[in-house]
């Protein structure tokens, strides 16, 4: 019985003391969600071998790392190895029990517990503090939100580095002022930003609480007693940052529906220019559309315009937005090229908004605009197309060439002259096609000629781009410097034109 008892304390105590040689921890136990998680394994033994961990839990592991320290004992050697694996938590869970391998023994790990709260936010009285702020709590579709957060820090606190998130809300356009106002606030000094919320959708949502991440240098001590390892330079190389977060408070916000499904909300006028009313058929008349306003004028929407018999080659529009005396607005802008051979007229266009003031739906509209063509219409009958885009062509007078009639006659039936005067007949009849083709090659040249000319003498990418226009198909050369010079004159490009290259094109 006593033996028996014995034995039994013996494996008790193996048991015990094999156990103590695997050990697991996670730090830190309770987390914010998202936050980064540690699970360490601490094995001792001569040959240890840690278990592949891809996952825990739903989360993946996102990097592994492992420290090692080497123990002799009464002379005998043995090595302490830790594993740690790195994991974000985004809810509460219980990380189980995984299988080490010491000097060919299995251990297996107690299961750990991470808790995953939600953020509490910071208050008066704490060193550091972060609160938010909303101008209203109801609003339209595209009607902005002015959100201010807050950072406080007591005039005896110290930080060494201070990380600051951002609003981030679904259904909602987020603009960040540049301006950072700086005031002070009891004990506190505030820095505060500044942001614009547009809602996008109507519906209920919550502006979540945001966080600060307070970093300060937690210095590494070495065991060298002072000296030159107690200066700045070498202590800099031996520093950690300790981090602390703090969270503000949340909101709820309401946002409603526009009436008739629109997006715009506030105040706007809408102006539409042309550079001449009077054009060469085949030429380009530049059309400007202006839409000037407060409000979310980023919404506005790209023109698209349909007029029979014409062209339109529209650019993407451009919009200058920002803030004035506290309201958001700006200016939109779009060029339209439109071109054709007859006369037409450029309708009215309309933009349809949400009025900020009348709280109505209101209409602002331009004048039609008359255009001349000069030179096409009637006149020509047969109109070869070139097209200048997938869903745009251009009508253009087809040039006829010349053609020369031979007449031979014949008095006599001599049959000597019957044949000369069919091998005379033939000799006239080659030369005329050959004289023909000589006319026209000729007139081409003189055309290609006077191509060449002009685009020598183009003193600006707009005269260049009229020039070439039409003849946007004839080669990838011309088509790719047209798209070059539309760069330039509407987006602002820097390109530069080959002209030599261009001129090839009409001599080859």
């Amino acid at each position: 019985m006593k033996q028996t008892l014995g034995k039994l304390f013996l494996i008790l105590i193996l048991s015990s003391v094999a156990f103590a040689g695997v050990k697991v921890s996670v730090n830190p136990p309770a987390v914010y969600k998202g936050d980064m998680v540690q699970l360490t394994i601490t094995a001792e033994g001569n040959d240890i071998e840690f278990p592949q961990i891809a996952q825990i839990g739903d989360s993946p592991v996102m990097g592994t790392s492992s420290s090692q320290s080497v123990n002799i004992i009464n002379g005998k050697m043995s090595k302490t190895i830790s594993k740690t694996y790195s994991f974000r938590a985004t809810k509460s869970l219980k990380v189980p029990s995984f299988v080490v391998k010491v000097d060919g023994k299995e251990f297996k790990t107690k299961e750990q517990s991470v808790s995953v709260v939600k953020p509490t936010a910071s208050h008066a009285g704490q060193p550091f503090v972060l609160n938010m702020s909303l101008d209203k709590n109801v609003s339209y579709v595209g009607e902005p939100i002015n959100l201010t957060l807050n950072f406080k820090s007591k005039l005896n606190s110290h930080a060494d580095k201070i990380q600051l998130g951002e609003p981030k809300l679904d259904n909602f356009w987020v603009k960040k002022s540049d301006k950072v106002s700086k005031t002070t606030e009891g004990d506190y000094i505030v820095q505060s930003l500044h942001y614009k919320l547009f809602p996008q959708k109507a519906g209920e949502y919550t502006v979540p609480a945001i966080e600060a991440m307070i970093g300060k240098v937690q210095r590494q001590r070495g065991g060298f007693g002072g000296g030159i390892f107690d200066d700045p330079f070498f202590s800099s190389m031996t520093e950690q940052l300790n981090w602390q977060k703090i969270y503000s408070n949340s909101f709820k916000v309401k946002v409603n529906p526009l009436p008739n499904g629109l997006e715009l909300y506030g105040n706007y006028n809408i102006k539409a220019t042309v550079e001449k009313h009077k054009v060469h058929a085949n030429k380009p008349v530049n059309l400007t559309i202006t839409v000037q306003g407060k409000g979310n004028i980023d919404d506005v929407k790209k023109f698209d315009l349909d007029i029979n018999n014409v062209i339109v080659y529209a650019d993407e529009p451009k919009i200058r937005s920002g803030e004035q005396n506290g309201e958001y607005g700006g200016v939109f802008t779009q060029k339209i090229a439109l071109i054709a051979d007859q006369n037409f007229t450029i309708p009215s266009l309309s933009l349809d908004y949400f009025d900020k003031k009348s709280k109505s739906v209101k209409t602002v509209k331009t004048e039609p605009i008359d255009i001349e063509v000069v030179g096409g219409g009637a006149g020509v009958k047969a109109k070869p197309s070139i097209e200048v885009s997938p869903t745009q062509k251009i009508e253009v007078p087809k040039v006829v060439a010349p053609t020369v009639k031979t007449k031979v006659i014949i008095k006599t039936e001599d049959s000597y002259l019957k044949y000369l005067f069919l091998g005379v007949g033939f000799l006239l009849g080659v030369g005329s096609m050959l004289l023909v083709n000589m006319i026209k090659k000729s007139k081409e040249a003189k055309k290609e000629t006077d191509m060449v000319k002009a685009i020598r003498k183009a003193k600006d990418d707009q005269a260049l781009f009229n020039l070439l226009l039409p003849y946007s198909k004839k080669d990838k050369r011309i088509s790719k410097a047209l798209n070059l010079l539309e760069d330039n004159l509407y987006k602002g490009g820097q390109n530069k034109i080959d002209k030599e290259d261009l001129m090839e094109v009409f001599e080859e």
